[in-house]
């Protein structure tokens, strides 16, 4: 799922809680959410992300297995609230995309694999954070199949 439907699900939610305290507030019948072709591109990339991670654990034996399943899938796609999993993806995008940050070092081992993953990061942050400018860049069709084309061969 994409951070703007991670927070719009996020808030949707907050909402329906607060009505067990406060039977007075209003929550819409329906989210308020209208996607657009960069939240699926997005989403896509957040897939990818979460096969890369489920090949490298799956390479891995024994306790090493078990302590990345627990230190690296679990924590970043395991069963998590909807603000557990937009509060993760914040972290991934904010680590993957800024390369002060080792993080990604830990998340993935194979370095081609950890390159697609941050630019695909930078992709993402890109759509989401403004430019310095105050301008957003969208994820395009052309921008994910050349992130694609440059790294996943047939």
């Amino acid at each position: 799922m994409s951070v703007p439907l991670l927070k719009a699900l996020t808030d949707y939610y907050d909402l329906v809680d607060l009505v067990a305290i406060n039977p007075t507030i209003n929550v819409p019948s329906e989210l308020d959410f209208i996607p657009t072709p960069g939240d699926d591109l997005e989403s896509m990339i957040w897939v990818l992300t979460y096969a890369i991670l489920l090949h490298h654990q799956e390479s891995l034996e024994g306790p090493m297995k078990a302590l990345y399943k627990l230190k690296v899938v679990d924590q970043l796609y395991g069963s998590l609230s909807y603000s557990g999993l937009a509060r993760e993806r914040k972290n991934m995008l904010y680590s993957g995309s800024n390369p002060v940050f080792n993080e990604p070092e830990k998340w993935i081992a194979d370095p081609v694999q950890r390159t697609w993953f941050r630019r695909a990061m930078t992709l993402v942050a890109d759509r989401l954070l403004p430019s310095t400018d105050d301008k957003f860049k969208a994820i395009t069709f052309d921008s994910f199949d050349a992130l694609c084309d440059e790294f996943i061969t047939d």
